[in-house]
């Protein structure tokens, strides 16, 4: 916290105000020894020099303090100390000399000191407010997004129970796959939010996210291949697209492998124009069935959450069936 407020040091600014302050707080401290001589017993021919030199250290900084210091020193020398009007030197006047120029640079060197660590205390409370401000805003985001992920963790688990409910010998899967899809949602928020990972860019982020998809689908043999662009998403949207994209790439592990021997799925994020980005994840499979035309996602409780990553990103989706299944997807990057 800051012990003075930042208007009390060095107030002067520009180096010809800040020297030309040094030079007239010398002026003004000779004319006072001037004035005051007959007023003081001999030996004190620095009396009003020193607070010359101290405020103007104060006031315009280390540079017009030395300066003061060293005009001062000199007046001082030639007006002040005997034998008068010469730079005579003696044993006395040295030792005078001496005193003097030790006094002014303790002065000197502890303002300054001062002033230094005055800067860096209100350096560090700007970077402690910054800080402590963007914490608040990424706990607040923080909390909003762990609502909307319970929220659709939530509304898959009611997907899925009108699944079991019609088939009820899919439960063991379902639940099997509601696990493997919470799981997945647990290390992509932990990823997302992790403060070392904040500023990492796109590209890692989803490099990092088809990894864990690949881990927890058992995908290993499955070839994936990050094609990203440089963009920048604010941490909600960009949790969104991690969760799309892994849920297509989940979609692909599951159903478009059938005995490939080379299986392979290509994540691409290009820009679309002024503002806009296209997702496109293709993969080498078996594709969707011919009888589906136009062809259509394919369809299931992984459909339905496809849809509504596409639908909170505000974007607009389309499959297409060429050599394997291609879903696009374009979106405003903010």
């Amino acid at each position: 916290m800051s012990i003075l407020p930042r208007q009390l040091f060095q107030p002067i600014r520009g180096t010809v105000p800040r020297y030309a302050a040094g030079i007239a707080l010398f002026i003004a401290g000779s004319a006072v020894r001037f004035a005051a001589d007959h007023l003081l017993p001999p030996g004190f021919p620095f009396l009003t020099f020193f607070p010359a030199v101290i405020l103007a250290t104060f006031l315009a900084g280390r540079g017009p303090g030395i300066v003061c210091g060293v005009l001062s020193g000199l007046a001082a020398w030639y007006f002040f100390v005997p034998p008068l009007y010469s730079f005579g030197v003696n044993s006395g006047v040295a030792t005078a000399m001496l005193f003097y120029a030790f006094v002014v640079a303790v002065d000197i060197m502890l303002i300054d000191g001062l002033v230094h660590r005055q800067r860096q205390l209100e350096d560090n409370e700007i970077r402690l407010t910054l800080a402590a401000e963007r914490e608040r805003l990424l706990f607040k985001e923080l909390q909003h997004r762990v609502a909307n992920n319970l929220a659709t963790v939530a509304a898959m688990l009611r997907l899925q129970r009108r699944q079991i409910a019609a088939d009820p010998h899919t439960a063991l899967d379902a639940i099997d796959r509601a696990n493997a899809r919470i799981e997945l949602m647990g290390e992509i928020h932990r990823q997302l939010y992790d403060p070392v990972s904040l500023n990492l860019p796109l590209s890692q982020q989803i490099r990092r996210a088809a990894e864990h998809a690949r881990v927890v689908g058992s995908a290993d043999h499955v070839q994936v291949d990050i094609d990203v662009a440089d963009a920048r998403l604010e941490v909600g949207r960009l949790m969104t697209l991690v969760l799309l994209i892994t849920e297509l790439l989940g979609n692909s592990f599951k159903h478009a492998f059938d005995g490939h021997s080379a299986p392979a799925v290509r994540v691409t994020i290009e820009r679309a124009g002024e503002g806009r980005l296209r997702l496109i994840v293709a993969d080498n499979g078996v594709g969707l069935p011919e009888a589906t035309q136009p062809p259509q996602p394919r369809r299931g409780l992984g459909t339905a959450i496809i849809q509504g990553f596409v639908t909170q990103l505000g974007g607009k989706m389309q499959v297409e069936n060429l050599g394997g299944v291609t879903t696009v997807v374009e979106f405003a990057e903010a």
